[in-house]
């Protein structure tokens, strides 16, 4: 992924956060490459200011901010620097901006825009799914990190819970010899939410508790058409 970029000056690697490396270098400019069993990817830094990121895990491609933002949800991570001149970051900003397009875009803060290239989802896909009767709000999420949502909830503490309930569940799959769960639900008389795993990704759909279960189900179809996985 970041085989284009310079290679610079490697100066450090480390186990570590990456807001933690950025504690203890806070004017680094160059390369944070980052590795963690199967995933990889970088940030590209200048001054201890993130310009530019993209994380790679299995099938999900990530890039700019949901990027940057999934690297430093990380509790710790294998960090190699590699420190640049000032050439050498005006050479990797090319090859950022020019043929990747991952810039980390600081004056858009956490919204994105409509139909950008970071979109998991089409626009149109969510609102397809938020138009079935009863539901309130869809997320896509990986690793307690929500990608892209839309409707009406607190999606960071959804992604967060969701997460931890998945965990959960493959552990009581785990003990009882099942397969991996193909779908969680939980039901109150508050309301009902519906996680499905598709790829790399997790879905999840807040609803009312009158909700039509096989009504979002078939929405939840509809994502994972729209991810290519149905």
């Amino acid at each position: 992924m970041n085989a284009s970029l310079p290679a610079g000056e490697r100066v450090a690697s480390m186990q570590v956060s990456l807001d933690k490396l950025f504690e203890f270098s806070p004017g680094f400019t160059g390369c944070v490459v980052i590795e963690l069993d199967n995933t990889n990817g970088f940030v590209l830094v200048d001054g201890g200011r993130p310009v530019a990121a993209a994380y790679a895990a299995g099938n999900l491609r990530l890039s700019g901010r949901p990027a940057y933002d999934t690297i430093l949800n990380k509790e710790s991570l294998t960090c190699v620097l590699n420190k640049y001149t000032g050439d050498e970051l005006d050479e990797a900003k090319i090859l950022v901006q020019e043929s990747f397009g991952f810039d980390i875009d600081e004056s858009s803060g956490d919204q994105e825009e409509e139909g950008s290239s970071d979109d998991v989802l089409s626009p149109q896909t969510l609102e397809n799914v938020l138009k079935q009767p009863g539901v309130k709000a869809v997320s896509v999420f990986f690793e307690g990190f929500a990608l892209q949502s839309a409707g009406d909830a607190d999606f960071e503490q959804v992604a967060a819970l969701s997460e931890d309930f998945v965990r959960a569940a493959n552990q009581i799959t785990a003990d009882l010899d099942m397969e991996t769960a193909t779908q969680l639900i939980l039901e109150t008389p508050q309301g009902k939410m519906i996680i499905s795993p598709v790829g790399d990704l997790f879905i999840c759909v807040v609803a009312e508790n009158d909700s039509q279960l096989g009504l979002i189900r078939l929405a939840i179809q509809t994502i994972k058409h729209d991810l290519g996985e149905a």
